[in-house]
């Protein structure tokens, strides 16, 4: 069995700022209350399929945070610089150094589920590369077994309306692409995030704690 291992690529609140775009409509604290929620529902989702978690932060600082207690965590700001494309480059690279394939993904897609991480991994077996698109034209996973140069990454236009359509077409092959799914980056997204919650099979505790902190926040 090929041996596998996962990026999930976060930033620790009272360190970093956290979905700011949200934050300006739904105020700092409640921005912060979510995102917690969607670490640790994206935590319970990783422990739950067998791979290798490394919690990627900015911040050399909240190494011991509370947040991170307990999980592996690599500091970003250990490779390259604040350069999202050399980052995922730098942290892709290692990752394959060492395990046979490697999967990588953000902290704002808690609807993430076990179902759908087995799934990358297995798509794995048959594929290069496997690709979940983002509903604003990122991408919420990427997955590969096969290197790739730092300019594959540097010259993506990231948080753009096209960066995974981008992407698709950069790669040496054709991926595997996973169903779309919401990034939670502005408060017109909690109504997606919500339905798509509702839409799986079966929540985790953590995702039904989102689901609870939604309908609280709808009802008000």
């Amino acid at each position: 069995m090929s041996s596998t291992a996962i990026a999930i690529f976060a930033k620790t609140p009272g360190y970093s700022p956290v979905k700011t775009r949200l934050a300006k409509t739904i105020g700092r604290a409640a921005a912060e209350t979510i995102y917690r929620l969607c670490v640790g529902a994206l935590e319970q989702s990783v422990r739950a399929v067998d791979v290798a978690a490394y919690w990627v932060i900015p911040e050399a600082a909240a190494m011991d945070h509370s947040l991170w207690q307990g999980l592996p965590v690599i500091c970003s700001a250990n490779y390259k610089d604040n350069n999202l494309g050399r980052q995922q480059a730098a942290i892709y690279q290692t990752l394959l150094a060492h395990y046979d394939q490697a999967i990588m993904i953000g902290a704002d897609a808690p609807q993430l589920s076990p179902a759908l991480l087995q799934r990358s991994i297995d798509a794995l077996q048959k594929h290069q590369f496997v690709v979940g698109p983002a509903r604003d034209g990122g991408y919420y996973l990427f997955a590969g077994r096969q290197f790739l140069n730092q300019g594959f990454w540097t010259n993506l236009p990231y948080s753009s309306p096209d960066t995974c359509k981008r992407l698709l077409a950069a790669l040496p092959e054709k991926p595997y692409l996973l169903e779309s799914l919401t990034d939670l980056d502005r408060e017109e997204d909690l109504p997606q995030l919500r339905r798509e919650l509702l839409a799986l099979p079966s929540c985790s505790e953590q995702q039904h704690k989102i689901l609870n902190w939604l309908e609280n926040y709808f009802s008000q």
